[in-house]
């Protein structure tokens, strides 16, 4: 995190060749800082007409934290830093989806090894619990994808319903892809899966930054969502962000987030904060994949090596990451809640943590936290001790 005393060091050293990892975190067309100003109440009229007047350009709104992004240079940040409005600033960090190499693949009738590995099997789903996907759209025609109970935010990158990358749509198919029709079964299967689509990026993948994430998040919750998915992430922290899936947390949604492929212990955002559930990724034979990153913040493990889920235009693909780790996490979260809806969205979380099966060291580790989410367990879990169950904080 950065402060504003600071700041103006770091968007100078931006612009400098030798600053390659500030300046892949924050400059704009190579010229300018993107920054997330928060200042204090009623400030917020006014500072709008400061950022401007000094030739800055707002691009985010973050009302519910007294916050904005805004895009300036080194000499607009020097005619603001003064501002009694400015209650702090930061940077606003990027945040992209988990890369994955998706490969085409065909067949019928299929169930994906993820489903029984994760007991989703042995479940079914008895509605109620909506999961919103944060990622690059859903290819809303598909046949092996929910359509009527499917709803979505833009959020500027083009269309929800329309997915010209694949990542967001191979996403929602491990959640959500409709069992019984003679294709690909979801972790959901049975029942009719409710979504929520925010689309923040757009087709060809891109990047979006981390006060747009906040925005999202706001967005899933308002729609109605229990659980949130993001197959996403990037370096460095922010308050605001952090801020936002706090106080998500707070209002009953369970969030969860891909650990990172880096293959090594830095942090990733937002998996990483601490109202987050971090993902990391097994393959078939529950060994930890090389690329799943490892670190404190794990919290549980899920299948991702060779997954195979829906793709645009009808069809199927083949992908690696803890991207793909993660819905199976989320989906299994919004499984277990659907029999338990009295139960909140710690008490869920705190069941799937201490259902989980260990894998690795004995207990809890780096590589896969508590260990491999299991739905059957969980529901055997809550069944057994109601949703006071403490289980694992």
């Amino acid at each position: 995190m950065f402060n504003k005393a600071i700041l103006p060091v770091l968007v100078a050293s931006a612009f400098s060749a030798n600053a390659e990892l500030v300046q892949d975190a924050t400059m704009v067309d190579g010229k300018a800082a993107r920054v997330i100003f928060e200042y204090h109440n009623g400030g917020k009229e006014a500072l709008i007409a400061a950022i401007e007047a000094a030739g800055g350009e707002v691009k985010r709104l973050l009302d519910h934290d007294n916050s904005l992004a805004a895009v300036i240079d080194v000499d607009a940040y020097s005619q603001l830093k003064n501002l009694k409005t400015i209650k702090s600033t930061e940077i606003d960090p990027k945040r992209s989806h988990i890369p994955t190499n998706m490969t085409q693949v065909g067949f019928t009738d299929f169930v994906p090894y993820g489903v029984s590995m994760v007991q989703a099997d042995q479940l079914n789903y008895m509605g109620g619990i909506k999961v919103c996907v944060v990622d690059t759209g859903y290819d809303l025609g598909h046949p092996e994808l929910p359509q009527s109970t499917v709803t979505g935010d833009d959020e500027g990158a083009g269309p929800w319903y329309q997915d010209g990358h694949g990542h967001g749509t191979h996403v929602a198919g491990t959640i959500a892809a409709l069992d019984g029709n003679g294709g690909l079964t979801g972790v959901l299967g049975s029942g009719m899966p409710e979504l929520h689509i925010v689309r923040v990026f757009n087709s060809a993948g891109g990047f979006v930054y981390a006060s747009d994430l906040a925005g999202a998040v706001h967005d899933c919750a308002d729609a109605g969502s229990k659980v949130i998915n993001m197959s996403l992430g990037g370096a460095f922290s922010t308050k605001v962000e952090e801020r936002a899936f706090a106080r998500i947390q707070r209002a009953g949604v369970l969030s969860v987030a891909a650990a990172g492929n880096d293959g090594n212990a830095t942090f990733s955002y937002p998996a990483s904060y601490d109202s987050v559930v971090s993902v990391a990724a097994i393959d078939s034979n529950m060994d930890h994949a090389s690329f799943s990153q490892r670190t404190s913040q794990v919290e549980l493990a899920g299948p991702g090596v060779n997954v195979i889920s829906t793709y645009p235009g009808g069809y199927y693909a083949n992908a690696s990451g803890t991207s793909m780790a993660s819905p199976h996490v989320a989906g299994v979260a919004a499984l277990v809640w659907s029999h338990f809806p009295e139960c909140n969205n710690y008490e869920i979380r705190n069941a799937l943590s201490a259902s989980a099966m260990d894998l690795g060291d004995s207990g809890y580790d780096y590589k896969y936290g508590n260990g491999l989410v299991q739905a059957k367990a969980a529901y055997d879990h809550l069944l057994a001790t109601g949703c006071d169950g403490k289980g694992v904080k």
